[in-house]
């Protein structure tokens, strides 16, 4: 089949559907062999005039390399900023596969990063004239790569996030790429930041294009507050991206070239990442002059490959950037949130934050001094300070003070603590335990040895000094004293004085018998009736006998006690004491 069309450079085909072909529809139709041709007045032929914004190409059945199954046709591409670039498809195996060419890839989400990624299954759109020739010039003049940025270019640094924003104008449509090199070292670095981002000649508003650094660097670190950086402005034109679909091998790669207006051959980037299997990525651009992106079966059957270049870039000078970052959660004050009333040091401290050159210190309570030094605190507490709340934050004079870490600190009150004054004791009196303090629960010193009985023989003549100390449920400590003298004299002599009789009638007058003593210290009683069984044993002067055994009362009549007793300075020798007691009822 041969069309000639005269003078237009847009042709509408109908032929009629083959209804037994796999790849003619209603909607579309395909021809085997075809020759358009575009001619002038003067019936010359004019070439650069056939485009389509979505061709589909057939070059025979998808086989593994080596084939001759391949396509080899070049497809010349003009950009809507004019730029014409060429791309030799250098071999492809894809039996039928489908071309289109726009300016952000495989979707228009805004995302630049994301939209240019290659995709599973059909996602492209049509945008740029995809021509068979090198468009005609006449009709599709060559563009200009002229300066598209309008000076000056505007930076705002925000304190609450650590972003900067960067402003610029331009006096066309485009794409800014902004290298931001946070690592001085020359030449890209791990650390070194490139953000793309599309612009408009007007965007609205004050005319300003707004792209935002988050102020992280490369490997998604936050830069510290204060740091400046060096941003190289470039603005890009004939962006071009091409996303084909379905094409199974692409073992050669494809070539581009640079037509209008002439330069050197492009860098070609992808990013494949979203394809299963984890295909490859290239955004360091490639010039491999025998051919670029590659990708077998597995990536190419079914889903769509999308590669970008573009031509020419005009730079603006450089711009510096200072990260501002207000300072962070310092996280919990670490020291002590309780302590006891009285004069006490107490010290405290923070984790460090990169972001804050200062740290501001306070406490809602009364009566103390703080020391500052950046992290760490020291705290005096007078005797009579308050309870209160202790607050630091961290601070630069860019952003101010960051968010507030709070210890509430409580002081406990000390325990009132009391200690009986002690009577007199003779130095022969037995051991005791020691009493008369409370609360009840705390210990005893006597001459700074802690002990709970007192023994005034081993203790020696003359006063001693008793120290009770209670320490409450808080942890607080308090203490009284008092002083325990020791005597000598007749009120210490060894008194043991046994009545004769008891009259156990309940009357509540001598109804218990018992010896009457005074500074005994080991005592032991038996009680025999006349037939000489025991029938009362008391270790203890003050334990009398009631009159009865095992529970029954025992007859009126004459019963046989013996007494044994030791008593300072007596000891160790034993004092016997024996005589007749009589029960009378």
């Amino acid at each position: 089949m041969r069309i000639l069309v005269i003078n237009t450079s847009r042709l509408l085909f109908y032929y009629p559907p083959d209804l037994g072909s796999l790849y003619t529809y209603r909607s579309y139709h395909t021809f085997k062999y075809f020759d358009i041709t575009v001619t002038g007045s003067a019936n010359q032929a004019i070439t650069g005039r056939v485009w389509s914004k979505a061709w589909q190409f057939n070059c025979g059945p998808v086989q593994h390399p080596p084939t001759t199954s391949r396509f080899y046709g070049t497809m010349f591409i003009l950009s809507d900023d004019s730029i014409v670039t060429s791309v030799n498809c250098n071999g492809f195996v894809g039996g039928t596969f489908s071309v289109s060419s726009n300016k952000t890839g495989c979707s228009t989400t805004g995302n630049i990063d994301v939209d240019r990624q290659s995709r599973t299954g059909f996602h492209t759109y049509p945008q740029y004239k995809i021509f068979l020739t090198d468009p005609d010039n006449v009709i599709f003049p060559t563009g200009k790569a002229q300066p598209g940025i309008i000076l000056p270019i505007l930076t705002n640094s925000r304190c609450e996030t650590g972003a900067v924003d960067i402003a610029v104008k331009v006096d066309q449509d485009g794409l800014m790429e902004i290298f931001i090199e946070v690592n001085p070292n020359p030449g890209a670095d791990p650390q070194d930041v490139t953000l793309t981002a599309n612009v408009l000649a007007v965007p609205g508003g004050n005319g300003y294009n707004m792209i935002r650094w988050n102020g992280k660097d490369g490997q998604g670190k936050p830069v510290k507050h204060g740091t400046s950086v060096i941003a190289t402005l470039r603005f890009i034109h004939g962006i071009t991206h091409l996303p084909m679909y379905d094409i199974e091998f692409n073992d050669n790669g494809y070539k581009v070239d640079v037509i209008r207006p002439p330069g050197i051959s492009p860098l070609i980037y992808w990013d494949d990442s979203m394809i299963p299997n984890g295909y490859t990525v290239n955004l360091s651009g490639c010039n491999d002059p025998t051919g670029c992106h590659l990708w077998d079966i597995e990536a190419g059957d079914t889903n769509t490959i999308n590669s970008w270049w573009y031509v020419a870039s005009s730079t603006a000078p450089a711009v510096t950037l200072t990260v501002l970052r207000g300072p962070g959660n310092l996280g919990n004050v670490i020291g002590e949130a309780a302590h006891c009333e009285g004069m006490v040091t107490k010290n405290y401290s923070i984790k460090a934050d990169s972001n804050a050159t200062a740290y501001i210190w306070s406490y809602t309570g009364t009566g103390v001094s703080l020391t500052c030094s950046g992290t760490n605190l020291s705290i005096d507490f007078s005797a009579d300070a308050t309870s209160g709340a202790l607050s630091v934050s961290g601070s630069n004079a860019d952003c101010g003070s960051g968010p507030v870490s709070t210890l509430p600190i409580t002081i406990f009150s000390t325990p009132e603590v009391t200690l009986e004054t002690f009577d007199s004791v003779c130095y022969n009196a037995p051991s005791f335990q020691l009493y008369g303090g409370a609360p009840p629960g705390g210990e005893y010193f006597i001459d700074g040895a802690i002990t709970s009985t007192f023994d005034p023989l081993n203790a020696g003549q003359g006063s001693h000094f008793v120290i009770y100390r209670y320490k409450d449920s808080h942890g607080c400590i308090n203490s009284d004293s008092s002083v325990l003298n020791i005597k000598t004299g007749r009120e210490c002599e060894i008194v043991m004085w046994v009545p004769n009789a008891f009259t156990p009638d309940g009357d509540g007058l001598n109804d218990t018998f018992r010896p009457f003593s005074r500074n005994i210290r080991e005592f032991s009683m038996n009680i025999y009736d006349r037939s000489g069984e025991l029938v009362f044993t008391s270790m203890h002067p003050d334990m009398g006998w009631d009159g009865t055994f095992h529970g029954s009362i025992c007859p009126p009549g004459t019963y046989v006690y013996i007494i044994v007793y030791r008593s300072p300075p007596s000891l160790p020798d034993n004092k016997i004491l024996t005589g007749d007691v009589i029960l009378v009822r």
